[in-house]
Order: C-alpha cells, then sequence, then structure tokens
C-alpha cells in the first residue's frame, strides 16, 4: 500500500477510545467507521474523533452493517477477549488490515485457523500487544542486541492486575456485564501476552513447550471479590526453541500492581526495577564487564525517538508504537515482529499451559503454527473455558470447583446493588496512560 490515506474502522469502542485518541499520532490515518452496542461508549468514540479531526465518523450498532459497510481498509480489533478470532479471519477474508487486542484466538483451533487465513489474504495482520514498547523493555531489548550480555539462559515477566472488590464485582459481575462476560470465566493462565510478549521480543526466542500451575484463592478471598474461579495465580515455565526457559503469569490476583521483566544471560543480566518500569538495572559477572561498562548500574531509560508521541499515549508510551508498526506494515506489505505466528503461539502458551494445570502441570508442546502438518494437529480443538448462552464451556475454567456454599454467597451478593468504583472513566484512562495495563476497563 501506498502513502495515501488509510481508513480506519474501530470495533468495540471503550477501549478502542484509547487507540482512537492515540491516532492523532500517526500520520495518514483517519477514523472513518465505529461499531459498539452501547449509545454511551458510541458517544464516547464519537466525540474522541472529532477531538482528532474525524468528525464526520460513521457510528454502528450492528456489528454485520459495520464489517460489510467498505469505509475502512484496517480493522482496530477491541472485542471481547475471547472473540477476536472470528472477526480477525472475517476480514482478512475480506481484504481488510486487521490490528487485534489479546488474546488472538482463545481455542487451538481458532489459532490454526487464523494463520491460514492470514496467509491466503493479501492484508496484513498484527496483534496489539503493546507492553514490548515500553520505555523500559525497549530498552531492555536494545542491550540484549548489543550482544555483551550473551545467550539468554532465563527470563522472567510478569503482568500483575489486581482488582478492589467493587471493581471486581462491577466487571466480573452478572448485573454489570451478564452471564457469559468473559471476565468471569478467565482461566489463570490465558491472559499472558503482557508477561511473555516482551520476553519475545526482547531476545527473538519463540516458545516450544509450557508447563502450568497455579495458587488457589483463599474461600474468605473468593466471598470478599466476588469470584467464581479458585485459581488466584497462574504461573508458567515456558521453554524457547533456542533452549531459555522463561517464566511467566497470566492473569493474577495478588499484589502489588505492577509489572517486571528480567534477562538472565550467561555473560549478564539486565532487569525493569520493581514498582518503576523505566528504570533498568544492568549488570555483569565482574569477569565479563566489556570494556568502558560499568559492574551494575541501573538508570532511567530514554525513547530513542518520537517521545513527545509516545508520551502522548497509552499503557507506558507502547500504544503508540504498537499502533506505528502495525500502520508502517500496512504501508510496506511486510509483517511486524507481532505476526500471526507469534501471536498464536502466544495464545497457545496460555491454552496449553491451562491443559498443564488441567493435568498435574504435564509437558505439553507448543506448535509451529507456520508448519502446516504441525498446526493441523490442532485443527478440530475447540475446548472453551467460556460458556455462552446454549454452549457450555468444553473445559473447566477453574482448576478445582469452588464450593457452591461460596457459589450461593457469592450470587446473593450479586443481586444487591453493586458498590461504585469511585472512579470515571478519566481517571481510569490516566491510571492506564501512567502504569500501562491493557483491558483495565471491560472493552
Amino acid at each position: 500500500m501506498d502513502n495515501s490515506l488509510v481508513r480506519v474502522g474501530v470495533f468495540g469502542a471503550w477501549r478502542g477510545c484509547a487507540y482512537i485518541k492515540c491516532l492523532a499520532q500517526i500520520d495518514g490515518v483517519k477514523v472513518t467507521a465505529v461499531c459498539d452496542k452501547s449509545e454511551k461508549r458510541r458517544n464516547d468514540a464519537l466525540a474522541a474523533c472529532e477531538k482528532i479531526g474525524c468528525g464526520d465518523v460513521r457510528m454502528f450498532d450492528d456489528y454485520e452493517e459495520f464489517i460489510t459497510s467498505g469505509l475502512f481498509d484496517a480493522l482496530i480489533l477491541c472485542n471481547y477477549f475471547n472473540e477476536h478470532a472470528p472477526v480477525a479471519i472475517r476480514a482478512l477474508g475480506m481484504g481488510i488490515h486487521v490490528f487485534s487486542e489479546t488474546i488472538a484466538a482463545s481455542t487451538m483451533a481458532e489459532c490454526v485457523a487464523l494463520c491460514r487465513a492470514a496467509e491466503k489474504s493479501t492484508a496484513i495482520y498484527q496483534l496489539a500487544e503493546n507492553y514490548p514498547f515500553a520505555r523500559g523493555t525497549l530498552e531492555m531489548k536494545r542491550l540484549y542486541d548489543g550482544g555483551t550480555l550473551g545467550k539468554v539462559l532465563f527470563a522472567e515477566g510478569e503482568y500483575v492486575h489486581p482488582m478492589s472488590p467493587s471493581d471486581t464485582r462491577k466487571y466480573t459481575g452478572i448485573d454489570g456485564n451478564g452471564e457469559y462476560h468473559w471476565r468471569r470465566y478467565l482461566p489463570a493462565t490465558y491472559y499472558c501476552s503482557h508477561a511473555l510478549a516482551p520476553l519475545m521480543y526482547m531476545t527473538g526466542e519463540m516458545p516450544k513447550k509450557v508447563i502450568g500451575k497455579t495458587i488457589l484463592s483463599s474461600v474468605e478471598t473468593l466471598k470478599k471479590y466476588g469470584r467464581i474461579r479458585a485459581d488466584a495465580v497462574g504461573v508458567m515455565l515456558v521453554e524457547t526453541i533456542g533452549g531459555a526457559l522463561f517464566r511467566v503469569n497470566g492473569s493474577s490476583y495478588m499484589a502489588p500492581h505492577g509489572t517486571w521483566y528480567r534477562l538472565s544471560c550467561e555473560e549478564g543480566a539486565c532487569e525493569t526495577v520493581r514498582g518503576q518500569s523505566k528504570m533498568v538495572r544492568l549488570a555483569y559477572n565482574k569477569w565479563s564487564i566489556p570494556e568502558g561498562a560499568e559492574h551494575d548500574v541501573t538508570y532511567e531509560a530514554q525513547w530513542a525517538s518520537d517521545a513527545e508521541k509516545a508520551e502522548a499515549c497509552g499503557h507506558g508510551g507502547g500504544d503508540y508504537w504498537v499502533l506505528r508498526q502495525f500502520f508502517d506494515s500496512v504501508r510496506s506489505g511486510k509483517p511486524g515482529f507481532l505476526n500471526v505466528y507469534r501471536a498464536a503461539a502466544m495464545a497457545a502458551v496460555g491454552i496449553l499451559g491451562w491443559r498443564s494445570v488441567l493435568d498435574g502441570s504435564k509437558e505439553y508442546t507448543i506448535p509451529d503454527f507456520r508448519n502446516e502438518a504441525e498446526r493441523a494437529e490442532w485443527e478440530a480443538d475447540d475446548l472453551s473455558p467460556f460458556p455462552a448462552e446454549e454452549k457450555p464451556n468444553l473445559i473447566p475454567y477453574t482448576s478445582v470447583p469452588v464450593a457452591e456454599d461460596v457459589l450461593e454467597y457469592i450470587a446473593e451478593k450479586e443481586n444487591e446493588t453493586p458498590a461504585a468504583t469511585g472512579r470515571t472513566e478519566s481517571e481510569i484512562e490516566a491510571e492506564s496512560k501512567n502504569f500501562g495495563e491493557s483491558n483495565v476497563v471491560v472493552k
């Protein structure tokens, strides 16, 4: 595609609003269509579009009319967590470029179908995984690419996002989002891309095998927060094709809120500083210190370019860079790092990590999604933990059942007037901008 204007459609206006505002920092793009079932969210999106000079955008409340409208060349996909793949596959089949929020696919069968669709399409697919592009993680990639650390042996990625009892009930309670909203049934390993993707981006490694383990919440905590999933924390050990071992977590209800990443290599290591994600620590073995370098130093990472544009966008600047990479790919016709194969591999780590949990921490092999023979073995695997109306979940979403009396207690509380969070949408957006957590609010 040449440098002509790229018309953009947004499906899912709550998370989509953050991208709309960020598009003001990207040249040569224009929002032309937005779809959301909520009138309030459509109005919010319209206001955001008008603010960036896209006041003639068309609003839709019907998905079918939206996807067949012909009004956009690229689709920013911000619908529900477990429903991205079917929309992405359809769009790719129509020649529409896809920028998909995480998770890329919620079943192994969807992973396979998504890869096949991307291969057949003339359009670009990219996962909207923003955490590799924060200041600290970009600096860690620069350090690793420099070669002085040596080969990565062990790495750790943490994305920890607990919610208050009132927020938990707001986003997972039946009154707020219905009986079948994905947050009620999210297994503890599935939401792993924020922990895993930065490590993959820093090192270029791909996952090969996964082992999963969870930690259970107490009964008192389940009652306090109104959670019907017994697992508090999901942790996975991921062996990579290059022989490294990564420790990553999925959706974790532990304290404190934050992210942290570490690369431990043959000659040295680097990591972000806990609680200060813009700060990076670089350290070497005393006998491996490069000439002119220090043994152990901590410093604030800086943007290599486009600092003002990045700082104007959410998730620590990551929203800008991941959008920038997508539209660069659209124009060049060449997929970027977060292509469909890496997106499917990240999804498979969460999916098969959960199978491992349910199977006594058995080791599972991640297929090479570039290889048709390997991925074909999973093409019919549609096991999903997410129930829908008249479609029960096919595998458990909790590693052990929550006791009936606890579920009854939670149901009684859900029937009461839900507590307010005490935070406005603008305050939630500011939290996301300063800290960088995707999907703070329901998309």
